[in-house]
């Protein structure tokens, strides 16, 4: 295929993901910013996410998990979360590991299957925060929304579905970490909730609801009862609900009286640049606005790496792989954390078409025997020298391309003949200093979660471009 057909394509198969992924992230942008703080809320009162998926949506189930409890991001905190996909003891109901206070995700790469609707509903029931995360959405049920939160991708393709919502978790955990830096927004308070009414200033209004502020305490109230209301305002509440108009801005003004600072306004002049740092500890709106801006920044920073892939590499890998599989080999991927995960995806999806493929990583007495008595390094090592043969393709997973475990399970496999592929992020690592590997397509980033990201577009290019086994 020429340079030119080569780009045309690309320009094609590249613009259906940057579609669903803008038309998401412009729809929710705001409901994933709520979403991130009302876990964080969670998270604070000692809640643990539970993630569930069937399908190859367990693998997704897995990658978010990883993300919470391991995190890359250097000085955030390891939050709890759980996957119970993988333990048959616990999938016919996974719903019984989730409380009041957690979090539970549903995870599916088209409408949510009957199990994973279980699962939030049964989850919703037990008071938990529930979010789901689907593709095509059948109608819903009358008057029942299938989580609190539910982000629908605008596709009926599974892989573009997959690719949007990898995002969208990878930012709630991105993002989830910032509402930890104000722990004011985490408390539960309540302005309103007492047997009489209660004067308040308006500190933010958007929509039909308002933000009072008493003591040092913001709550969001309900304003349609109080015509015109505006920051500033001072208003009486009750019960949640703006009741009366008591005096404006403008009232305050020509009486002599300063209006309230702004949200956000202080002393500091170079305050607007910290957003994050210089608002007060209640700043809620200012907040979210930051966390929506960042969402919508992140999505097109992946927007862009998918634009740089080069798809005449991504051909010849396949064109390799394929060459293998039909000679009798098998696909053997492997990856540690999120990419392991991404190794399952790669797998799950290779299955899918027909073809023989199975990820190391999976096989968890044996990870750990070999970890136990040998050394973590040589885990898949290990296996590659009972399992593969010279027709066999390894297929690496990494976003370093440093891993001990990866490169010596690559060195095993190109002493064993057979053919080498490796996904590798930042310059490539130390994988891009090996001669003889076959195939290494490198994401140019240093950041984490869009390499993974983006990643995920170059293994689903590669599936999709094996087509079915005969």
């Amino acid at each position: 295929m020429n340079a030119s057909v080569a780009g045309a394509r690309l320009e094609r198969v590249i613009a259906t993901r940057r579609a669903a992924l803008e038309s998401l992230v412009e729809t929710d942008a705001e409901r994933i910013a709520h979403a991130c703080h009302e876990m964080a809320r969670r998270f604070a009162r000692g809640g643990t996410l539970v993630t569930f998926g069937v399908e190859a949506a367990a693998t997704d189930a897995a990658h978010a998990t990883v993300e919470f409890m391991h995190p890359v991001i250097v000085g955030k905190r390891a939050l709890p979360a759980i996957a119970p996909t993988n333990e048959p003891t616990r999938i016919a109901d996974p719903a019984r590991l989730v409380g009041g206070d957690d979090i539970a995700l549903g995870i599916a790469h088209g409408p949510l299957q009957p199990q994973v609707e279980d699962f939030l509903a049964k989850s919703q029931a037990r008071g938990a925060l529930t979010i789901a995360m689907l593709g095509a959405q059948r109608a819903p049920s009358p008057g029942r929304s299938p989580a609190d939160y539910a982000f629908a991708v605008a596709s009926d393709e599974p892989q573009i579905i997959q690719e949007v919502q990898e995002t969208v978790y990878h930012v709630l955990w991105e993002l989830v970490h910032v509402f930890f830096d104000h722990p004011g927004l985490l408390e539960d308070a309540c302005i309103t909730c007492g047997d009489v009414a209660v004067e308040a200033t308006v500190v933010a209004v958007h929509g039909s609801n308002a933000v009072i502020e008493r003591d040092g305490v913001s709550e969001e109230v309900a304003a349609e009862l109080v015509e015109g209301v505006t920051v500033g305002d001072r208003v009486l509440c009750h019960a949640g609900v703006a009741i009366e108009h008591l005096a404006g801005a403008s009232d305050l003004t020509e009486a002599g009286a300063a209006p309230p600072s702004p949200i956000g306004a202080g002393d500091d002049p170079s305050g607007f640049l910290y957003p994050f740092l210089g608002g007060p500890q209640r700043d809620l709106e200012s907040v979210l606005s930051d966390v929506r801006a960042s969402t919508l920044q992140k999505s097109g920073d992946v927007i862009e790496l998918r634009e740089r892939i080069d798809l005449a590499s991504i051909e010849l890998c396949a064109a390799a792989v394929r060459e293998r599989l039909t000679r009798g080999g098998r696909l053997i991927a492997f990856g540690n954390g999120g990419s392991a995960t991404d190794a399952q995806d790669l797998v799950a999806d290779a299955a899918q078409r027909g073809w023989p493929a199975i990820a190391l990583n999976n096989d968890s007495a044996t990870l750990t025997a070999v970890a136990n008595d040998v050394g973590f390094e040589l885990v898949y090592a290990r296996q590659l020298i009972a399992l593969a043969g010279a027709r066999d393709v390894a297929f690496a997973v990494t976003t370093s391309g440093d891993s001990a475990n990866v490169l010596a399970g690559l060195e095993e496999a190109h002493r064993r003949g057979m053919l080498t592929c490796a996904l590798a992020g930042y310059d490539g690592g130390r994988l891009g200093d090996i001669e003889w590997l076959d195939h290494l397509l490198i994401v140019a980033s240093d950041y984490i979660p869009r390499i993974q990201e983006a990643q995920a577009t170059m293994y689903h290019l590669i599936c999709d471009l094996l087509g079915e086994a005969a």
